[in-house]
């Protein structure tokens, strides 16, 4: 672990003075210099954390303890989706309104640790329609700061940088997410071998120690163990992943934080296409538009 730790941190300051000499950066070093990008970057790669460790891990929860196929599951899932959906949509046009964004991420955290709040009292009763009202907070917390932080953030950089910003602000939100996956599938593991070892040890105890071979990578097969056995057995999965959904509330707080100090700038104007003889004028708009964002945005302005 230590040694895979040295070799990221190396490989992060090999990618940096690479890109501070490049002609053409993937990520100019530039934007970090701009406090709405790096303090929106920081937030999607906090959030992806939790996004993700949601994502990946609640299926496991319908599977292994619900008894649903992966098809049921992935359709179990819809109340994220159209959380997701509604929210983007409303926030989107609130947005496009008002002209302020700010609100937004600091909505979207809260939601969202709501959400990994509810998720981690998760057991082996619980009814699905409670569960699809926690997977709706959830979608709900995620519409309202993905596209608007991204909105927020391209409007933050000059015309030029928009695509670097763009597809940085995914690449931190990746990150995120598979360091978050990482470090959910790491304590659900621990949390789960104490909690099999505590009732297998007291299942053993009470029957002579005859208990069948119990395979927990097979979630399918845990929906056939004897009745005796079945019921704490997905108990204990159910704890495990409980405690498991914890792991994001640390990110998400510290999202939540960050998020009030995202600097609030005015959105460029939003126009018509221009036709070939107002290029030129656009032109000129879209450099003083870069030159009055750059003075609102600089972190000594």
């Amino acid at each position: 672990a230590l040694a895979m730790l040295v070799t990221a941190i190396a490989g992060i300051a090999v990618f940096y003075f690479v890109e501070r000499r490049a002609k053409e950066p993937i990520i100019p070093m530039r934007l970090f210099r701009n406090p709405i990008f790096s303090i929106g970057g920081l937030y999607a790669f906090l959030a992806g954390i939790a996004m993700f460790g949601v994502i990946i891990f609640l299926p496991l929860y319908l599977q292994a303890v619900k008894g649903f196929s992966a098809t049921q599951s992935g359709l179990a899932m819809t109340p994220a989706v159209v959380g997701i959906l509604a929210s983007s949509i409303v926030c989107g046009r609130i947005l496009d309104r008002t002209g302020r964004y700010k609100i937004f991420p600091i909505v979207g955290a809260l939601l969202l640790l709501v959400s990994v709040g509810l998720l981690s009292t998760l057991a082996v009763d619980t009814n699905y329609w409670l569960l699809a009202g926690y997977m709706l907070v959830f979608g709900l917390g995620l519409g309202a700061q993905m596209q608007t932080l991204m909105t927020a953030i391209q409007n933050s950089v000059k015309m030029r940088d928009l695509g670097s910003a763009s597809g940085s602000v995914v690449f931190f939100r990746q990150m995120g997410g598979a360091i978050g996956a990482s470090a959910f599938g790491a304590v659900f593991g621990i949390v789960l071998a104490n909690n099999l070892d505590g009732v297998l040890g007291s299942l053993a105890a009470g029957s002579g120690g005859q208990l069948p071979d119990i395979n927990t990578n097979d979630v399918t097969a845990l929906q056939n163990l004897p009745p005796g056995i079945k019921e704490p057995v997905l108990g204990a999965f159910a704890d495990a992943l409980g405690t498991m959904f914890l792991v994001g509330v640390p990110a998400i707080l510290v999202a939540l934080v960050a998020a009030f100090f995202l600097k609030e700038v005015p959105l460029r104007a939003v126009a018509k296409p221009p036709g070939e003889a107002e290029r030129s004028d656009k032109a000129g708009e879209a450099d003083r538009a870069d030159a009055e964002l750059e003075a609102v945005a600089s972190p000594t302005g």
